[in-house]
């Protein structure tokens, strides 16, 4: 994929870079960042646009003209940035900084590729915010420890994309990016502490994040456990606790959820749907689904759609 390179000398927006399975991004419309710049609750720090990439092969973005601040934290996968005054990497688990006014680049690994959160964001105390995190133009990188648990508010404002834009709206997610913001501290290693800490357990709702962004792939037990920073025996045993089931099994029954929203709202074939999740065999697929909703996924949909052919046996699939 070509580098996509910005030269609006007004505006430094997102580009339109084509989205990744599983992934989202939001745009607020200019009238709407208007309103928050001078509105009191959200003025000193709003975003403009922020969303998650995930495991974006090819991108890659260059711009001359920077006014926005632009936050990128990357959470699996690696790439790399470029300034006027720092280069370097950006791995899973750190954070890069950026101040308005400054020319840069960053791309993702073409053998790791990244997967992000990212914001645009302006107001008043957007310096001052560069001066609370300790990022400075020569460090714009900051290292994170038990960063899940971020991911709840992290949901929150991706969440917002399926509300209208309105005032209201655009203040809470200036509130939600001030409150994430305001915790990056408390989760910055002091000295002596590992770069590289894990958490000693899990937090359920980062892990749904997390499962939920990757509904597309084929996890194994050993990538939720290294998500979560525990072994895989001690991940299974906390998980089963927890939840009274075991990680994969969560894992699958997310999937059929989601499997039964596109039956309901989509005319994709079964097969088509399968692929979306991650399933190369649509025969598995259909076992798994009627192993969880007792009705085969053709089935499932007519009985939701009763004009639907409905004359094969409920157990039959194609």
């Amino acid at each position: 994929m070509d580098k996509i390179v910005i030269l609006e000398p007004l505006l430094s927006l997102p580009s339109n870079w084509p989205l990744p399975a599983g992934s989202s991004r939001v745009v607020l419309p200019h009238e709407l960042t208007q309103q928050l710049a001078v509105h009191p609750l959200a003025r000193d720090l709003y975003p403009v646009a922020f969303g998650h990439y995930v495991t974006a092969l090819g991108h890659q973005i260059q711009r001359q003209q920077h006014t926005d601040y632009l936050l990128i934290f990357c959470h699996e996968g690696r790439g790399s940035f470029q300034t006027t005054h720092a280069s370097g990497d950006l791995q899973a688990g750190q954070l890069l900084l950026l101040p308005s006014g400054v020319s840069h680049s960053y791309q993702s690994s073409n053998n790791e590729p990244w997967s992000i959160y990212w914001a645009h964001f302006r107001g008043h105390a957007a310096a001052a915010c560069m001066d609370y995190l300790g990022v400075t133009h020569q460090q714009p990188r900051l290292t994170l420890n038990n960063w899940q648990a971020l991911l709840p508010d992290v949901t929150r404002l991706l969440n917002l994309q399926h509300q209208r834009p309105t005032t209201s709206s655009g203040i809470l997610a200036a509130a939600l990016l001030k409150q994430l913001l305001a915790q990056l501290p408390e989760l910055i290693p002091t000295t002596g502490q590992s770069q590289h800490a894990q958490p000693g357990g899990f937090h359920l709702p980062a892990l749904e994040r997390f499962m939920t962004d990757n509904l597309h792939k084929t996890l194994s037990l050993a990538d939720l456990a290294n998500f979560a920073g525990l072994s895989s025996h001690h991940f299974s045993k906390k998980f089963r606790l927890s939840t009274g089931t075991s990680p994969l099994r969560y894992f699958n029954e997310l999937k059929v959820q989601y499997a039964c929203r596109l039956l309901d709202n989509t005319a994709q074939s079964v097969r088509e749907i399968a692929q979306a999740l991650g399933f190369d065999d649509p025969y598995y697929f259909s076992r798994l689904f009627k192993k969880t909703m007792g009705v085969a996924p053709r089935y499932y949909r007519s009985s939701y759609h009763p004009r639907a052919d409905t004359t094969k046996n409920p157990g039959q699939e194609n």
